[in-house]
């Protein structure tokens, strides 16, 4: 198997996308004005202790202070409790100085998740400092590869009493290389201590980086041969990474005149992302709704009529759906618990080789899962450690005009679809302008922001945007001129 990383950069918007063998298996994205915490470390203020629950409330500098329960872990946390090493109390008072990292983001109604716990995820190992525990990622089946890493990470400890988890890397990896991993985090955390000793307050003290890099360091294994960047600084800072990792094997490619998310068929399957119903290719259905609670899946055999064997033709269909849905959770990005409604069977054991589908599908997952047994209503529970934001919160918005019952695109979202427009106009030689009519909302937002930087290298040409009320806020019209003169309204906003 060959994968590919696609890095797309805009000035109001990046992405990362995976792909294996061409298909696309995972993909993230951020607002340029997006604040993500998850993975930052934290000088905190405890202001008020919960003994009864074992947890506290602690002042972080954002609006609502983060949570930190005396069990929450960031890793392994079922195989840390089976071992005995969850905490169970907090010895903390209000008014105390505590060094906490966030684990998950914050949302309308709750403040981000804290541990005390800190782990610095690198590419080999995930460092512990603060956890005398020493473990292997469950994706590492072979029992020989997995005691061979428990003892050599055992012997490496930089000081008694941290820990270490070799991740999915480690096991193709030079004992070198993770021992220089190591090093590199023991002396990161002695700044992250000498960074909370100087701090007279509340303050972030590190980091976990941006979105493409982070993302890059996640994904990258043995079968990456190729990063796609389509900028040309950007790629230079990703060659810099590679070879500081050792990985400067792979290929670091800049295509900075094409929109590389539409050139391998990304953007077209991450508009489908933002809708709620799937299409089977056997004309099947998954329909996919939110809770705050959970995730609902609901499998129906819509179009699919199959043969005159109706249980043949259900037990098709719910491993059609169980395959799609392990794709889905990965592709948008769907945490915590989740609830799916498959197509009633009567032969059980048709039942339990839907849910063995199911977990061998997801097992591919890098982030870590547990299948349920089907329940005798034919619903299957499962969980997906949740990291970061649902695609969908992301390139959606709550609809103005219906008081927020529906969605519409959001804005940055609909300004990279322009963009992608615009490219394949600009192909065209013969075209020397274009103007773009949008709706008012998003003609004051274009007008406001800097969002012509994403335009350089379009050498001699003109784009206008210009307001137009017969076009909704989820769409835009774009008009080609090739002629010298091009006749525009006065308000129109010169783009680029």
């Amino acid at each position: 198997m060959k994968s590919k990383i696609l890095v797309d950069y805009e000035s109001f918007m990046c992405s990362v996308a995976l792909l294996e063998d061409g298909v696309l298996k995972e993909f993230y994205v951020e607002d340029r004005d997006m604040e993500r915490i998850s993975g930052n470390i934290y000088k905190g203020r405890v202001v008020n202790v919960l003994p009864g629950l074992a947890s506290a409330f602690v002042d972080i500098g954002k609006k609502k202070n983060g949570f930190l329960a005396a069990a929450d872990m960031l890793e392994n946390r079922t195989v840390l409790a089976r071992s005995g090493q969850l905490p169970t109390h907090l010895s903390v008072e209000e008014g105390d100085y505590v060094l906490v990292q966030a684990v998950k983001e914050p949302t309308e109604t709750k403040g981000p998740r804290l541990s005390a716990n800190i782990s610095i995820p690198g590419r080999y190992v995930v460092y512990m400092p603060t956890v005398d525990f020493i473990g292997v990622s469950n994706k590492i089946t072979d029992e020989p590869t997995r005691e061979r890493l428990i003892e050599f990470l055992d012997k490496s400890r930089p000081r008694e009493g941290c820990g270490l988890i070799a991740r999915t890397a480690a096991k193709d990896a030079h004992k070198s290389d993770i021992l220089d991993e190591i090093k590199y985090f023991a002396s990161m955390y002695d700044r992250i201590l000498e960074k909370y000793a100087a701090a007279e307050g509340v303050e972030r003290l590190s980091t976990d980086g941006d979105l493409i890099f982070r993302s890059v360091r996640d994904l990258l294994n043995s079968t990456v041969d190729e990063i796609v960047c389509n900028s040309a600084p950007i790629a230079e800072r990703l060659k810099k990474y590679l070879k500081r990792n050792l990985a400067s094997s792979v290929k670091v490619t800049v295509e900075d005149r094409t929109d590389i998310l539409k050139k391998f068929g990304v953007l077209g399957e991450v508009e489908n992302l933002l809708y709620s119903k799937v299409e089977l290719e056997s004309g099947g259905t998954l329909i996919i709704d939110h809770t705050e609670a959970l995730t609902v899946i609901d499998v129906n055999t819509a179009r699919y009529i199959g043969d005159s064997d109706r249980e043949q033709t259900v037990f098709d269909i719910n491993c059609e759906a169980a395959r799609a849905i392990a794709r889905q959770l990965r592709l948008r990005n769907i945490g915590g618990m989740v609830v799916i409604d498959f197509i009633d069977m009567q032969d059980p054991l048709h039942n339990e080789e839907v849910v063995e589908v199911l977990r061998r599908e997801t097992s591919f997952d890098r982030m870590r899962t547990r299948v349920l047994p089907m329940t005798e209503l034919g619903l299957v529970q499962m969980t997906r450690k949740k990291t970061g934001a649902e695609i969908g919160s992301i390139l959606l918005q709550q609809c103005k005009a219906c008081h927020g019952t529906a969605h519409v695109v959001s804005p940055n979202f609909l300004m990279r679809k322009i963009k992608s427009r615009l490219i394949d106009i600009f192909n065209d030689s013969v075209c020397t302008a274009a103007v773009v009519a949008v709706g008012q909302d998003m003609f004051e937002r274009l007008s406001k922001s800097d969002w012509q930087l994403s335009f350089d290298g379009f050498d001699g040409k003109v784009v206008y945007i210009v307001s137009d009320a017969e076009v909704n806020e989820n769409s835009f019209r774009i008009s080609a001129k090739s002629g010298p003169i091009l006749s525009v309204p006065n308000s129109a906003y010169l783009l680029a």
